[in-house]
């Protein structure tokens, strides 16, 4: 019986990951695949999984959302725009309504591209520096205990000549 649900689970995770694009009116969420948002075209939000999200021309009347992947806007976004791991680059003439945050990547603007709110922009560096102080208290400890349990061993005499 639990072979089956272990297969019955396999076959439910591979149809979400392979799920190309959800709708739900005119919000944009995909999965691996990336978003454009061409020319007259409009959207109200966009949030993109492992994949980029790219404003051609077009507008995204909410927020726009990227985790792993990089927001290019050649348009307007009338909300705010988030970015985890990946860059926003903003065009010539491009505006953002809202607050513009990212996380471990850059932000370049061209020209005249305008940002309404507040722009954040968290290094990668600052982000990872809570994981390489942990890593290092654990170094720590490891050697601390591997020193006390070989101080009790003498050391080897010198090699006879």
């Amino acid at each position: 019986m639990s072979r089956r649900w272990l297969y019955l689970c396999f076959i439910f995770l591979l149809a979400t990951v392979c799920a190309s694009r959800a709708h739900a009116s005119t919000d944009r969420v995909s999965f691996l695949h990336d978003i454009v948002v061409d020319n007259g075209e409009e959207a109200d939000d966009a949030v993109c999984f492992l994949c980029s999200i790219r404003v051609n021309g077009g507008k995204v009347n909410g927020d726009a959302v990227a985790f792993l992947g990089s927001i290019h806007l050649d348009g307007e976004i009338s909300g705010d725009v988030v970015s985890f791991l990946g860059e926003v680059s903003l065009r010539d003439q491009s505006h953002i309504g809202g607050d513009c945050v990212v996380f471990g990547g850059p932000l370049r603007t061209d020209g005249h591209a305008s940002i309404d709110g507040s722009r954040v922009n968290f290094p990668f560096l600052l982000i990872m520096m809570p994981f390489v102080i942990l890593a290092l208290l654990i170094y720590g400890i490891v050697s601390l205990f591997r020193r006390r349990r070989y101080a009790a061993y003498p050391m080897p005499p010198p090699p006879m000549r």
